[in-house]
This record gives structure tokens, C-alpha cells and sequence, in this order.
């Protein structure tokens, strides 16, 4: 049995880009949104509460949601941050040895608006990249769990109606 994890970040007021994801909500298990426009994501997500995971970034000043959730999906444990504060715009290490401090084997980071798929030494970092106008392609990733093996799609925005 896989399950799937829609994962977006920095919407940064694109409340239109969110809903378009509505679909790919359905027939996830995990709904995961890392920060930077959480009234956006809140708004759609209370639809989906029961899997729903929603992280705050640098931008968000609405402090009820935290700044990283530890999850588990199929037996693989799921980091999720915003990214800024272990400085993803320079360098992953920071991120990867936080992984390892708290055992994730995928990690979910946005900030830097770039979709991006990194493998360290059995860790996958992954960067949706931004449903934002601040970026240089508005996307999201779809996951897919299956057991041990995580496979991951970077998906345009305009190919959601």
C-alpha cells in the first residue's frame, strides 16, 4: 500500500493556487504546508484538519503553528520545516544534521522558492519549491511512500485547473 503527501510552501497570499491543489488533497494522506502564507494554506486546510501538517516560516507572523513537525508515513519519519533557520539558502548541511538528530529519512523544506530534490547519504531533502509570483516557476511536489522507497514529482502549478 503507498500513501502520498502533497507538500507546498510559500504561497505568500496565492489563496487561487492553493485551491487549485484541492484534487491532489483528495488522495493524499499528508497535506504538508512549510510556511510563508499560512492564512492561505489554514483556510484550505480546515477542510482537511485530520491530514493536514502546516509548519510557520520566516514571514508568517501567526504563531499558533509551529516552526517544524515530526511525522510518520509508512514507517519513513518526516521532517518539516520552513528552512530559514538552518540557513537552506547556502547549504543543507545544517538541515541533513538535524535529520539525523531526529532520525528523518525525508525532509520537507521551502524558503529558498526553488523546487528541489536532494539525497544525502540515505536522507531525501525535499523543496517544493513556491505558489508565489517570487519564484521562478510556481510548483509543488507530490510524494509518493511506498514502504522504504520515497519517490518525488515536481509539479507546475498550470497543470492544476
Amino acid at each position: 500500500m503507498s500513501s502520498y503527501l502533497t507538500v507546498f510552501s510559500d504561497s505568500h497570499g496565492n489563496l487561487d493556487g492553493v485551491k487549485r491543489l484541492r484534487g491532489d488533497f483528495e488522495i493524499s494522506s499528508k497535506i504538508v504546508f512549510l510556511g510563508d502564507g499560512v492564512s492561505d494554506a489554514s483556510e484550505v486546510l480546515s477542510n482537511y484538519q485530520d491530514k493536514a501538517v502546516i509548519v510557520r516560516g520566516n514571514c508568517d507572523f501567526i504563531q499558533f503553528y509551529p516552526k517544524q513537525a515530526l511525522f510518520t508515513v509508512e514507517g519513513v519519519t518526516v521532517l518539516a520545516v520552513h528552512g530559514d533557520e538552518f540557513g537552506v539558502k547556502l547549504s543543507l548541511s545544517r538541515l541533513y544534521e538535524y535529520a539525523n538528530k531526529v532520525n528523518a529519512s525525508l525532509v520537507l523544506y521551502g524558503h529558498t522558492h526553488q523546487p528541489k530534490t536532494t539525497e544525502i547519504n540515505g536522507v531525501t531533502l525535499v523543496n517544493p519549491g513556491t505558489l508565489s509570483s517570487y519564484g521562478t516557476a510556481k510548483t509543488f511536489a507530490f510524494i509518493k511512500i511506498n514502504g522504504k522507497d520515497i519517490s518525488v514529482k515536481h509539479i507546475p502549478l498550470d497543470k492544476r485547473f
